[in-house]
């Protein structure tokens, strides 16, 4: 049966939306009876501390880009799960983390929730251009399925007669300004002293030395997905480090990766993942480059093993690194607090990581728990949290003590310091008589902390700022930055691959490529009397057959090189570039010209096909003047 007839059934009446606590993200409330009349509305059920809730954004911005300027809209009803969570400044917060920019409707007694039977998050519901409710998506949302959903609505109202003639009209508030950091997550203390920041809100890395000052900055401030130079890498939301033999590894969350950072170069590396989100299943792989991942979040070392907290997929992961093999670590990829053999085990959105060397700790923030793994003895065992519905803030002993959503763990010398984020809190857990006590307050979701020089030292994160807590006082201080200011491309940030389908498309020559694999190569040259900008932040990304590519980057005066290795081929495949691009005539040192387009290429393979294939493209800059 058709959309279209499906539309044509009986449908309920959509409840309106005035029974919304706080509207955000628009100047006015937006109701079905009001500014969204006539129009095709999407409604978000969603929750700002699930990972699947976070998994339906970027499908969420593809819609709003393809249906551009129709009278259609995307409107959020944040239904918190977590106390915390229900504030409106933490939607508020939680909106400019994520980069929502659709409207934000709270629902924290979770009214309108029961208006609109939801009974799990996410859950989107589409209302026609009638104010009806005429159909419901449970899970991580199709963007397919949602395509023609709105497409059939749209259609559907234009010929009833009931169609608005464009979107519906509000304003939207400014940006504010966070300062030299934006919701850094995690934090590591480098063996070398000094300290590595994940500076997530500005989707780079900070290196600094012991009091603050910056040593470097790794990523050029804009998201993407780039391998190469620090100041051309790029990363989407990096959370979780670990350091081994002078190489920083980033969980780089947003881009469902593993990254690698030479920490004497800043060279950038892709070392698992390919930079799409895994949809079903992660497959164990020998190459994990070529395995999709769901969200990984903190890293650590475990003898020559990397573990990985995949909170995206409720499950512990291990990566040799010798090798570059992925294997399954813990965890069925069932959402639970579930103990027992290490891969029939649950968690929770697993989301912290540490280590004594023998036993792994895990933050299984969903859960509001704290669990230990004993890879040796092959278990999971919980220590704290009863339940994805029980959390708090409860003092004592381990077994009785309650968290609310922690996402940070650091141990040292028996003790298990806790970002206690949802409560805002620091809690030390001594592991030798499972003693739990709270030691700070007052913090803005905190997430990573670190043990560097005998002091803690903690990711405030929606304060956007580090502070410091030197144990046996419980006070706590801001660490003064010297010499970080905010990237330079802010209000440049790109979309991934997904939400850019309204760009031009330029198609260039086919490209003949080995079948056994091979590599390929996009120059770009500028036309005489033009340089790429310096500093600029030069994006490329690659989607070959519909799967991402890490693309390395290389810029030199007027040409720019994109190179990344590819699967094996056994047909014609459409690889398709994604660029922004920088650059200027001789003598204009800003950014004064910006090429943003899709680039399509068919690889064409051939037994005797080349080891690497290159495409050739050329911009062509505006006369000047114009």
């Amino acid at each position: 049966m058709s959309i279209r007839a499906l539309l044509d059934r009986g449908h309920p009446r959509a409840p309106d939306l005035d029974r919304v606590g706080t509207w955000l993200g628009t100047d006015r409330p937006l109701l079905l009876r009001g500014a969204l009349k006539g129009r095709v509305v999407l409604l978000d059920f969603w929750t700002s501390g699930c990972v699947n809730c976070l998994h339906a954004l970027p499908v969420y911005r593809a819609l709003e880009e393809r249906f551009r300027g129709q009278p259609f809209q995307v409107v959020g009803i944040h239904s918190g799960k977590f106390d915390a969570e229900k504030e409106v400044s933490a939607v508020a917060e939680a909106m400019a983390r994520h980069g929502i920019d659709h409207p934000v409707g709270t629902d924290s007694d979770l009214v309108v929730w029961d208006q609109y039977a939801i009974h799990g998050w996410p859950t989107s519901v589409l209302v026609d251009a009638r104010g009806y409710a005429v159909a419901w998506f449970r899970g991580e949302p199709k963007l397919a399925t949602l395509t023609a959903w709105v497409q059939a609505a749209l259609e559907d109202g234009r010929a009833r007669g009931v169609l608005a003639s464009g979107p519906a009209e509000f304003r939207r508030p400014p940006v504010g300004d966070t300062g030299p950091l934006a919701f850094p997550g995690k934090v590591l203390a480098l063996s070398g002293g000094g300290l590595a920041v994940a500076d997530s809100g500005h989707h780079r890395l900070l290196l600094l030395d012991g009091i603050g000052r910056l040593v470097r900055t790794i990523g050029s401030g804009l998201e993407g997905f780039s391998d190469g130079p620090a100041d051309t890498a790029s990363f989407r939301a990096p959370q979780g480090l670990a350091e081994r033999d002078g190489a920083l590894y980033v969980a780089d969350t947003g881009n469902h990766a593993v990254r690698r950072v030479d920490l004497g170069t800043g060279h950038v590396e892709t070392i698992a993942g390919n930079g799409r989100k895994a949809e079903g299943a992660i497959q164990p792989a020998a190459d994990a480059r070529s395995t999709a991942l769901r969200s990984p979040w903190d890293l650590t070392f475990l003898g020559d093993t990397l573990w990985i907290a995949m909170a995206g997929s409720h499950q512990l992961f291990r990566l040799h690194l010798r090798t570059g093999a992925l294997s399954a670590g813990a965890g069925n990829g069932r959402e639970g607090l579930d103990d027992g053999p290490l891969l029939e085990a649950t968690f929770a959105q697993p989301s912290g990581l540490a280590t004594d060397g023998q036993m792994l700790y895990v933050a299984d923030s969903e859960a509001s728990a704290l669990r230990r793994v004993d890879p040796r003895a092959g278990t999971v065992k919980t220590l704290a949290g009863e339940g994805l519905f029980e959390f708090g803030l409860r003092d004592g002993p381990l077994a009785k003590a309650r968290f609310q959503h922690p996402l940070g763990l650091a141990l040292a010398d028996g003790v298990l310091w806790v970002s206690d984020t949802f409560n805002g809190a620091i809690r030390r857990v001594t592991l030798a008589d499972g003693q739990v006590s709270t030691v700070a307050r007052g913090l803005a979701q905190p997430g990573g902390l670190t043990i560097a020089a005998g002091r803690l030292v903690v990711a405030d994160t929606d304060h956007h700022r580090l502070v410091t807590l030197t144990p046996g006082t419980d006070a706590l201080a801001p660490l003064t930055l010297t010499g970080v200011t905010p990237p330079s491309v802010r209000g440049l940030v790109e979309r991934p691959v997904l939400a850019t389908r309204a760009l031009p498309v330029q198609h260039l020559e086919d490209a003949a490529v080995a079948t056994a694999g091979t590599a390929v190569e996009l120059e770009v040259r500028l036309p005489e009397g033009h340089t790429f900008t310096a500093g600029a932040p030069q994006r490329v990304e690659l989607s070959v057959a519909g799967r991402a590519a890490p693309v390395q980057l290389e810029v030199t005066g007027a040409a720019l090189r994109a190179r990344a290795a590819i699967s094996s081929l056994k047909t014609p495949s459409e690889a398709v570039y994604t660029v922004s691009l920088y650059y200027c005539r001789d003598g204009q040192g800003a950014v004064c010209l910006v090429d943003r387009r899709r680039l399509v290429t068919r690889l064409v393979p051939a037994d005797a096909g080349p080891t690497a294939a290159t495409v050739h493209y050329r911009p062509t800059p505006p006369a000047p003047g114009s």
